[in-house]
Formats: C-alpha cells, sequence, structure tokens
C-alpha cells in the first residue's frame, strides 16, 4: 500500500476508535498522519470517502484473516473454535482498528452499517458453509441454519467489540465457542 494512505488509514482508525466518525475531524487526521489538508484531500474527497476506504481496509483483513484459519479446516466442531481464536485474535492485534470497525457497526450510520454488513458477508457465507457441513454429516441439528449463522455473528461482533483497554476480550474464544457448539451439536453427540 502507499506509504501516504497507509499513513492517512492508520490516523483515521484512530480517530474514529477514539470518537467515532462524526467526531472524527479531518484537520486532525491529516496532521496526526503527518500531512497537510490538501494531502488528505489528494487522496480522499471527503470525510466519507475517508471512512469508506477504512471500513474496505479494515474488514477485508479481518475476514481474510478468519477465512484463511478456518478455511483449510475440515472438521465443523474446530471450524467453529478457528472462527473465534481467528477473530479474537485479529482484534487483539488490530486493537485500533477493530475499534473503529465496532464503533462504526455501533454508531448511527446507517450507510456505513450497510458497507459493513456487505463487507462480511464472506463470514455469513462460511459460517453456512460450516454448519451445513455439520448438519450434513449429524454433527450438528439446527432447524434454521440461516437464523443460526445471523446469531453466531451477532454473538461475535457482539463479544468481539467488548475489550478492556489492553484489547483483552471479557470471555475467551474457547468459551464463545463453546456456548455456540453446545448449541449446535445434536443431543446425542458427545462433546
Amino acid at each position: 500500500m502507499n506509504p501516504t494512505l497507509e499513513k492517512l488509514l492508520t490516523a483515521a482508525s484512530e480517530a474514529v476508535a477514539q470518537h467515532g466518525y462524526d467526531k472524527a475531524n479531518v484537520n486532525t487526521i491529516a496532521a496526526e498522519a503527518g500531512f497537510s489538508i490538501g494531502t488528505f484531500y489528494n487522496y480522499f474527497p471527503t470525510k466519507r470517502a475517508l471512512m469508506d476506504a477504512l471500513i474496505r481496509e479494515i474488514s477485508q483483513k479481518h475476514v481474510d484473516a478468519i477465512l484463511g484459519a478456518v478455511t483449510p479446516e475440515m472438521d465443523p466442531n474446530r471450524q467453529v473454535v478457528l472462527f473465534f481464536e481467528a477473530g479474537f485474535d485479529f482484534i487483539q492485534d488490530h486493537l485500533t482498528q477493530a475499534r473503529a470497525i465496532f464503533n462504526t457497526i455501533n454508531g448511527p450510520d446507517e450507510g456505513f452499517k450497510g458497507q459493513l454488513f456487505e463487507a462480511y458477508q464472506p463470514l455469513f457465507g462460511l459460517l453456512a458453509e460450516v454448519l451445513a457441513g455439520g448438519i450434513a454429516t449429524g454433527v450438528f441439528c439446527h432447524p434454521d441454519p440461516e437464523s443460526a449463522v445471523r446469531l453466531i455473528m451477532l454473538i461475535y461482533l457482539g463479544v468481539g467489540g467488548q475489550v478492556n483497554p489492553e484489547g483483552r476480550h471479557w470471555l475467551t474464544p474457547a468459551q464463545v465457542s463453546d456456548f455456540i457448539l453446545s448449541a449446535l451439536r445434536c443431543p446425542d453427540m458427545e462433546a
């Protein structure tokens, strides 16, 4: 990535993580990145364009990290565990960027929420495949896989967004995946 663009996106993620989109200031973002406001506008015609780029950049890395960890695994139980491990690891390793995303998800801008929903669609698809594989092999029993996927993503985004200042989650990936797996497993399956 272009170093100037990278610095602007880094400064933007810090501003949005701290203050949210509405209170993030482009003059401050440009200054924090070490550039003039003119340089900012050479890359982004508006603050909204900057946020669009930030969402694309962070969500793509986040999705890729989870897909890369889960896709090679074939066991549906292990895939669920890896989903949460990879996701929580990404959040911890990219805390400022993750906070920017979670602030945006929980913010008032419906356009950004829609953009995030689209950006995270590959994770919905991944979970649908995991559930379908688990149901086909008799590992998982769920009458409505589509609702289960939505609930898993809601739990992931809800729990994933709850971190202390050091980036530690309230619950571990194992605690969350154990909870999810206990809800998905067929009653006669052993843990």
